[in-house]
């Protein structure tokens, strides 16, 4: 297929997006050793002599050095033995391997230590976004400490040319690794270490990297594919684990965030290459047409095509992750080769955070990476320091009942019969879990990691955070945030709770991905029989879509004396089954194999065939259910199934009960609702298990 007639569908599904009214979103293993000199010269006990100490050099006297030698085009330690003030900004421009421009910035310390050297840290955008052009909040903190930055481009985005194509290893990761590259042979500030040696050579350079969602991908990427093994610590804030979870949640199309990227990634690729007086751009950047033709034929189908789910699997930290065998990658007119194997990553110190709040890239992606990252182990059986934080923001849905007009009186009507009101979801919360803010968490620890003991110390002491005091205090656990206030600002104390990650990974979610969370709370029986209980009547397709906000099909849970929180992940086996055994469709088999070929599918249309529900936990409040963290989970299809709840977590006020909130739609899902007509009323059946936490504070 041409680029010229997804060109006209593309403008078409803009124009949807435009009248749906979306618019784009905006420790322990411390390196030891002398803060000075090439050697260290700490005296050591007989027990600490059982590993040599860990030598720095900057990038110029790098042993290495003759043996590879380097044009510094930034000789900023040229004839300098002492540190020198630094503190300087500036733009470079790359070639890529695929003929593009690759554009970053780099920051330079503010002080460079010409002997030891200085850590490097990397800094990436979100999706639509564009590098830094000047060191700000974190980056400011780093590069005032000590550390150097470089911000980059991502292909397609900014001033880097190329289609977008969502950090394929092959194409976006190339490009990180020859940024590396560079840094390499052009910064002779680097700072390097024999703490990490890799693949003969004796030194490694010092690296770490920061980012959210878009940005926290890229770091994991460059884990992933990178044979020299240079990062030395991320810090991933709401990133994917498996871009078929993300977008394609049990097979139904999240087609309220799939139109805001489409609508994002064109603009922020498109846009600043346009302004820069370049129409070049509209046939050589914007999402690559692969991209375009999955989210076109998913919004068409109602469901993205297998071969384009293998395609963004290959983005994603779960085809390195998980035993699941690699599948073909085909589209309409093409077939991508994957150019790198699967193979298990290399530990490494991992600060995950995410979002309970977050419908794009939910709890459950920080989940499965923090389970499996946390989980490798070096020839020697060590493990890297892995921790996951929560906190309440996140990727949110910019639409309320205040964006569309007379939707607000109209909700305001409906709360005062207690009925719940149309919405997206909520505004996002505290950036923090507790008191812990997540910026300082991820300074702390990228400080601790990349530091000396020395250096590090000096920086704890000056600053003003408790967050050295917190991950110190509590390495070994998981912060979970329970503040259910929305703009206040930083969380309070009792916002939120720590608990083991053994606990937490026993008793609070799946231990793997398709198993059933092991929790203390007896399963809960699930039955949604079609006159057994107004109520509980659940309706699917068109009916579903009349029905949603006022009546949302609420099944109460009675949960054990002392359970006063839900923190985790539920899960559940569930059978959608139609109230009478006739109106089920004894030939969907077939219509499915037709859709599977056809192009478009069949428009969605399989009579009798796929039924569709969204189902989430509410707590009752004042007489008003309403769903925990804005979170619902899509069921499709007739049969039973393990299912994933999305995680959440909420503390449960005197007063306030629990329940199982079934809807036959969802505006989260615009235009992906079931398009099965024969289908109005189905039954849902089966049980399930509750992530639970017993007697927590007030």
């Amino acid at each position: 297929m041409t680029a010229v007639p997804f060109s006209k569908l593309f403008s078409a599904t803009l124009l949807t997006a435009a009248t749906l009214g979306l618019v784009a979103c905006g420790a322990e293993d411390q390196m030891t050793g002398s803060s000075s000199g090439n050697s260290a010269g700490n005296s050591t006990s007989p027990a600490e002599q059982a590993e040599p100490p860990v030598a720095l050099f900057s990038n110029a006297a790098n042993p290495d050095f003759s043996a590879s030698p380097r044009e510094f085009e930034a000789p900023a330690c040229e004839n300098a033995d002492q540190p020198r003030t630094g503190g300087g900004v500036y733009s470079v421009n790359l070639q890529s391997a695929s003929g593009h421009n690759i554009a970053f910035s780099v920051f330079e310390p503010a002080n460079i230590d010409c002997v030891n050297g200085n850590p490097l840290v990397l800094h990436g955008h979100g999706y639509g976004g564009s590098r830094s052009r000047s060191p700000g909040g974190i980056l400011k903190r780093l590069v005032e400490n000590g550390a150097g930055v470089i911000s980059i481009d991502q292909r397609g985005f900014g001033e880097s040319g190329g289609t977008v194509r969502v950090l394929d290893p092959d194409f976006e990761g190339q490009d990180l690794l020859q940024i590396l590259d560079w840094a390499e042979a052009n910064l002779d500030w680097l700072r390097y270490s024999n703490k990490k040696p890799v693949g003969g050579k004796k030194f490694n350079m010092v690296l770490g990297a920061t980012g959210g969602s878009y940005g926290g991908g890229y770091q994991m990427l460059i884990h992933n594919i990178d044979p020299k093994k240079r990062l030395d610590v991320l810090t991933p804030d709401i990133a994917w684990n498996d871009l078929r979870y993300s977008l394609n949640p049990g097979g139904t199309v999240k087609s309220g965030w799939a139109l805001l990227l489409v609508a994002g990634g064109e603009s922020g690729s498109l846009q600043p290459k346009l302004q820069a007086g370049d129409p070049s751009a509209v046939q050589t950047s914007g999402q690559d047409n692969l991209i375009r033709e999955t989210l076109l034929r998913g919004t068409l189908a109602n469901r993205f095509p297998e071969g384009a789910l293998e395609f963004f699997r290959y983005h994603s930290p779960s085809y390195w992750c998980d035993s699941e065998a690699a599948g073909a990658q085909t589209f309409l007119q093409s077939e991508v080769t994957p150019g790198l194997a699967q193979k298990t990553p290399d530990p490494v110190d991992i600060l995950f955070t995410q979002g309970f709040r977050d419908t794009l890239f939910n709890f459950n992606e920080a989940w499965h990476n923090f389970s499996c990252y946390r989980s490798l182990e070096d020839k020697k059986g060590k493990k890297a320091d892995v921790r996951l934080i929560t906190h309440q923001s996140g990727h949110i849905l910019p639409l309320s009942a205040s964006t569309v007009p007379g939707l607000a009186d109209l909700t305001e009507q409906g709360a005062q019969n207690g009925l719940n009101e149309i919405e997206f979801q909520k505004p996002g919360g505290p950036f923090a879990c507790g008191e812990l803010g997540i910026v300082d968490a991820q300074f702390a620890f990228l400080v601790d990691k990349l530091f000396t003991p020395a250096e590090a110390e000096a920086i704890r002491a000056a600053d003003a955070s408790n967050a050295f005091d917190m991950l110190a205090a509590n390495k070994g656990k998981v912060c979970l945030s329970l503040n259910d206030d929305v703009g206040q600002g930083k969380a309070s104390p009792n916002a939120a709770v720590w608990v083991d990650e053994n606990t937490v990974l026993s008793r609070l979610g799946p231990q793997a991905k398709g198993q059933a969370t092991q929790s203390a709370v007896a399963p809960i029986a699930i039955d949604f029989t079609p006159g057994a209980e107004p109520t509980s009547l659940l309706t699917s397709a068109a009916t579903g879509i009349l029905r949603y906000p006022f009546a949302p099909a609420v099944m109460p849970i009675d949960l054990p004396a002392g359970v006063n929180a839900i923190a985790g992940i539920p899960t559940a086996t569930f059978e959608i089954a139609p109230p009478v055994d006739m109106l089920m469709n004894p030939v969907c088999s077939e219509i499915y194999a037709v859709t599977a070929m056809s192009p478009i599918g069949l428009a969605g249309l399989e009579p009798g065939c796929d039924p569709m529900l969204f189902v989430g936990l509410g707590v009752n409040r004042n007489g008003v259910w309403r769903l925990i963290d804005d979170q619902v989970t899509a069921v499709r299809g007739f049969g039973k199934r393990h299912v994933e709840l999305t995680g959440v977590a909420e503390k449960l006020a005197e007063g306030e009960s629990l329940g199982l909130l079934v809807y036959g739609y969802h505006p989260q899902y615009p235009v992906t609702s079931s398009r099965d007509l024969l289908t109005p009323i189905v039954a849902l059946r089966g049980t399930l298990n509750l992530p639970a936490l017993q007697n927590l504070m007030p």
